[in-house]
């Protein structure tokens, strides 16, 4: 982590506590992606609180200051995009930073009481989550027929992304039997589960269906004879070793632009998942178990757009419009 320092700081300066707050988080366990989004936002306001001449103690930062940061954010061009930061973008930096003053006012007591008690997240505008059709599926999966071991390879992952709805960063890990170590594999095709770990370190068994294990099996059979076999127990391997998150990301960018499907991205086939599931029946309870969800917030997106679906349907079915 690089702290922006000077040559003496107060004992209370962000400067001198951000180290502190990183080592609380790796002590509760939280997941290094975790860590490093929340410090990457606390290290992008410190060095705004810099720059605008704001103070950088803990106790006199106020509210008014992390407001003039959110106005800032609002106003400043995403560096990839070149566009405004989103609502959700600002809404997430905002649960970030009130996490740092959660921790200096509960856990530390650097402050009488947190800047963010009396303040509201940034309202984020409700919209339809962006799901995959049944024909962009196909045409996905299309550009991954053939029998060799790259084809093989993405026909598993798109199948064990869009049937499981499971993230990236669980999938990407996946790691098969390791004797040496003494470690079962993450994929138990006895139950038709992949074990995986979720956010907040916390582990779930996720099921897969039967064309699913089937494209894992035909893959597995191809990956034991691929020269990093040998060499790594991770799942997904490549030419120069295991798949990086980037890695896949990467692949099915490179698929969807063969298949002619727009905005493909890992997480787009977890929307499709959840919001297949709930249109079609499911509960919301096994949702919230299945998708590794512990906030209701996550399921009533997924909900509102399933609902919109349903009711799409039952116009078409009434046809209102063609009984007179």
């Amino acid at each position: 982590m690089k702290t922006i320092r000077s040559e003496s700081v107060a004992l209370d300066d962000l400067r001198e506590l951000l180290p502190d707050w990183q080592r609380h988080l790796r002590a509760t366990n939280k997941a290094p992606s975790t860590i490093a989004s929340y410090l990457r936002v606390a290290e992008q306001f410190l060095g705004f609180l810099v720059q605008e001449g704001m103070p950088t103690t803990a106790a006199s930062i106020t509210r008014e200051h992390i407001e003039h940061y959110l106005v800032h954010l609002q106003d400043r061009p995403n560096k990839r995009t070149g566009k405004p930061l989103s609502a959700a973008e600002v809404a997430k930096q905002y649960r970030s930073l009130q996490q740092l003053f959660r921790w200096l006012d509960e856990v530390e007591g650097e402050i009488e009481s947190s800047p963010f008690a009396k303040m509201s997240p940034p309202a984020v505008p409700e919209r339809p989550v962006d799901v995959l059709t049944m024909d962009q599926l196909r045409r996905l999966l299309d550009s991954c027929k053939g029998k060799s071991f790259e084809n093989l390879r993405d026909t598993a992952l798109i199948r064990l992304f869009v049937d499981t709805g499971a993230r990236c960063g669980e999938i990407a890990p996946l790691r098969l039997e390791n004797k040496a170590e003494d470690r079962p594999s993450d994929l138990d095709f006895d139950a038709d589960v992949i074990l995986v770990m979720g956010k907040g370190r916390r582990p779930r068994a996720v099921p897969f269906g039967a064309r699913t294990g089937e494209a894992l099996r035909r893959y597995l059979r191809a990956r034991a004879r691929h020269p990093m076999a040998a060499r790594t127990d991770a799942v997904w391997v490549g030419r120069k070793g295991p798949l990086t998150e980037w890695g896949i990301r990467q692949l099915l960018k490179r698929r969807a632009e063969d298949a002619g499907v727009p905005n493909v991205h890992p997480h787009k086939f977890r929307h499709t998942a959840a919001h297949e599931w709930l249109a079609n029946g499911g509960q919301e309870q096994d949702a919230m178990r299945l998708f590794g969800w512990r906030s209701r917030e996550m399921l009533g997106r997924y909900g509102a757009s399933a609902a919109d679906e349903r009711a799409r349907n039952a116009h078409r079915r009434a046809a209102l419009g063609d009984r007179f």
